[in-house]
């Protein structure tokens, strides 16, 4: 975290934006590396999530709004960090994104890709890989844009190509290596899996997807379970 702790302490009182913001997540992660932060908006369209992170944030600077990513209600220059955190694989348009993005980034601002990666995984983290792909399958059939995990040069190839800004640095963040899962982790995860199942109810492909959802199980049981490697890519014209 030094990294993103350097790009937060140059900043002065940075007003963020977090893009996709699920649960929140990332926005814990940037605003517990610097406290001087002026503001902090999360935005999703699941009115879901929205509500989940409204309850569980109490900090007046942090606030979270039901809004789509290709059309946003901010003003141009309006954030000094940008960022969109393991919602890469979700966009339906890339390029129209990035550029939205960039529109409300402030001169000297930072955008943030944080993102889980398919290629160089051990054995446990593979299972976290299987778990997403599976998610991904049902959420497709859905109706739902989620594509399955890029590698780490399929992410920098697409940011290279469809943002009118530089990557200026980009490095991997490894979860600390986990001997091994308890068994009433192993429980959650495989209710996990159930759960997402369960959103395929009354399909005619249901057989196919139990059968899919016993395998990665029996992987799990076999190899563990450990988060997959993500990759941080800074865009900007900022250097630190």
């Amino acid at each position: 975290m030094r990294k993103l702790s350097n790009i937060m302490l140059s900043l002065e009182n940075p007003r963020i934006l977090d893009i996709g913001t699920g649960n929140g997540n990332f926005i814990k992660v940037l605003t517990s590396l610097d406290a001087n932060f002026k503001t902090a908006i999360g935005i999703d369209i699941l009115e879901s999530s929205i509500s989940s992170c409204k309850a569980n944030f109490n900090d007046e600077r942090i606030s979270f709004i039901n809004m789509n990513a290709l059309n946003m209600d901010f003003d141009d220059d309006s954030f000094e960090i940008v960022s969109l955190s393991n919602s890469f694989h979700h966009l339906e348009n890339i390029e129209d994104t990035l550029k939205e993005m960039e529109r409300v980034l402030a001169p000297g601002g930072v955008i943030i890709i944080c993102e889980m990666v398919s290629n160089n995984l051990n054995k446990k983290q593979k299972s976290h890989l299987e778990m997403h792909h599976f998610a991904a399958e049902i959420d497709r059939e859905r109706g739902a844009v989620h594509h399955e995990t890029f590698t780490d040069k399929e992410i920098l190839k697409l940011l290279s190509e469809q943002s009118s800004l530089d990557i200026k640095d980009a490095w991997e963040l490894v979860t600390p290596d986990k001997t091994s899962v308890t068994k009433k982790e192993i429980e959650w995860l495989f209710e996990t899996i159930d759960r997402v199942q369960e959103r395929i109810e009354g399909s005619d492909r249901i057989e196919y997807y139990r059968k899919k959802a016993d395998k990665i199980k029996k992987y799990i049981g076999k190899y563990g379970f450990e988060s997959a490697t993500q990759i941080i890519v800074v865009l900007g014209e900022w250097n630190y």
